[in-house]
């Protein structure tokens, strides 16, 4: 799908036509939680790793005099836990620092109010959350044993790591009834898996 909508890693926002972006949403939509099932049941398989217990102290590393290199355009990570109910966890936005003046147009009197255009399909708009989530997805994808084992250590955990609820987008359409059927066949025997031990 990246290929087709021609993104990449680059050095700037990515911007894609409103009928695109509204086209990899419901995409992401539907892919994220399917994924993270899939790979909860593979973790579940395998069964949970042990956790350290409380009292024991972690062991520490012996800190290295070489900075650790960054990589120039770092790799998103795919997100294993889903949120509760009502709750939206995302990463904070980073830090952006102002080294000029603004721009200002001062020959307007009155902001520009974008509700009074009407929203065609070709539309740019920023698609900076909706590619990074595409590009976490690829990479949960091309490193799926990392990803197991990282959800294996989730499982050893009381809280649950899937939302008990079905996700919308497992029956919003185009999703046919056979599939929605199988999906929600999978949604279950995910959350039996993960029982909320609370």
């Amino acid at each position: 799908m990246r290929r087709a909508l021609g993104l990449g890693r680059l050095p700037c926002p990515p911007f894609l036509a409103r009928w695109q972006l509204r086209q990899l949403t419901r995409f992401l939509a539907q892919a994220e939680p399917l994924l993270r099932r899939l790979i909860l049941l593979m973790a579940a398989d395998l069964g949970a790793l042990a956790t350290r217990p409380r009292g024991e102290p972690a062991a520490r590393v012996a800190p290295s005099q070489k900075p650790p290199n960054r990589p120039l355009f770092p790799q998103p990570h795919f997100r294993l836990c889903e949120a509760a109910p009502g709750q939206t966890p995302r990463t904070p936005p980073p830090k952006r620092f102002r080294t000029g003046p603004r721009i200002r147009r001062l020959d307007v009197e009155t902001p520009v109010d974008l509700s009074d255009y009407p929203a065609d399909p070709h539309d740019i708009l920023p698609a900076t959350r909706q590619v990074r989530r595409l590009l976490a997805l690829e990479d949960a994808l091309e490193n799926l044993p990392r990803y197991v084992e990282a959800m294996r250590r989730l499982l050893a955990g009381p809280r649950p790591v899937i939302a008990r609820a079905l996700p919308p987008a497992f029956c919003r359409l185009p999703v046919t009834q056979a599939e929605q059927a199988t999906l929600t066949e999978l949604h279950e025997a995910a959350v039996r898996e993960n029982p909320d031990t609370s």
